[in-house]
Parts: structure tokens; sequence; C-alpha cells
């Protein structure tokens, strides 16, 4: 399937609502509330790093590398582990996702975007500060990649976080460019989908 870019789309006159999907909410878990499997390797010159995979749904699975300095991860619906994912450090270092992944699925029962909330810190101040960050991931089943980051949502710094990135999974996920290198950024200064699409508020994938 030809997917559009969002200047496509805004130009057609289609608007960003007639794309939004009907959708639902499911939650996995990367903890013991899940079904996860992992591995502890050393590399040659001895820096550890932690290899992890959970089941998601439907044939979905999450994979996961944590090293010292932060956490990549994917979503595949084949078995291709070796395959690497995208670094979750907006911003900060030293950090991880969270426990909880929230998929976004059709009504069809087809999941076609998650939401993962990444914490780490920054050192703006010169010390440690917490910074959250919601990352929400377009699913591509059978294509290459097979996931790909479409959003950022600054959770410390931007109210209804939460809602804004269901928003943006809804809205912008079926036809998202995982090619383009590009992600959507919703921040103190671009509070809003609406704000961030206007300002074209966004950086580069990791």
């Amino acid at each position: 399937m030809k997917r559009m870019s969002l200047a496509a789309i805004l130009a057609s006159g289609l608007g960003l609502g007639a794309i939004a999907m009907a959708q639902d909410a499911v939650y996995t878990y990367t903890d013991e509330r899940g079904s996860c499997t992992g591995q502890e390797l050393m590399s040659e010159d001895e820096r550890p790093s932690y290899i992890q995979s959970c089941d998601g749904v439907g044939d979905w699975t999450w994979y996961s590398v944590s090293g010292e300095h932060g956490q990549s991860s994917r979503f595949s619906d084949r078995q291709d582990p070796d395959i690497r994912g995208q670094y979750g450090g907006y911003v900060g270092n030293f950090g991880q996702y969270h426990t909880v992944i929230e998929w976004r699925v059709s009504l069809a029962g087809t999941p076609y975007a998650t939401i993962h909330r990444y914490i780490s810190a920054t050192f703006e101040t010169g010390d440690a500060e917490r910074q959250e960050t919601l990352i929400v991931t377009a699913l591509r089943a059978g294509e290459t990649p097979t996931s790909c980051h479409i959003g950022y949502v600054d959770a410390s710094a931007v109210p209804n976080a939460n809602a804004i990135a269901r928003e943006m999974a809804d809205r912008l996920a079926a036809d998202f460019d995982c090619g383009s290198g590009e992600i959507w950024v919703v921040d103190a200064a671009s509070p809003s989908l609406d704000a961030a699409l206007a300002n074209g508020s966004t950086t580069r994938a990791y």
C-alpha cells in the first residue's frame, strides 16, 4: 500500500480527522506480569547488555536491548530478534522503558500503533532530573521495517500527555512515512498535536 506524506494528506483537503482509525487499547507488560525471555551478554570490551523479548498483541513481539547508556526497542510480527531497534532516549541518558505497553488496536482487533513511556535523566541544571517521554510507534505488519517511531510527547512538560499520544497514534500511524527519518515532537513549545503539526515540530530518528 502506498503511504501518503503528511503534507500530501493536508494538501488533498481530506484533513487528519478523515484518516483517524477506529480504536481500542490493549495493555501488555515487560515484567513478571508478561510473557518474556531475556539474557545478559558481554561484549569483547566487557560492556554488558541485556537482550529481552516479550509477547505482544496477536503475533507481535517487543524486542529490546539495554546497555549502560540506555535502551533501544522495536516491535515485530515475525521472529527476527537480531535486527537493531530504535533508541528510546529522545532526551537524556541512562534511560529505560516502563513496564507497560499500550497497544492501539482497530475494532477488527489489529494493532496499528503502540505507546511506551521512556524514563531517562537530564543534567541541564547539573543535577540529575527525571525526564519522561511517551514514544508513539507505528506498526507495519509484513513490511520492512516492521515498526518505527512516529512521535515523542514530553510527558514531563505537557499536560494530558497520554491523551495526546493516543491522538497521535490514531491520527498519524496509518499513513506515516517510516522512511522520512523525521519524528513529530509535542513539548512545551508545541503543547498539542495540532501545534506540533502547524509548527513543524520534529526531530531526527535515533
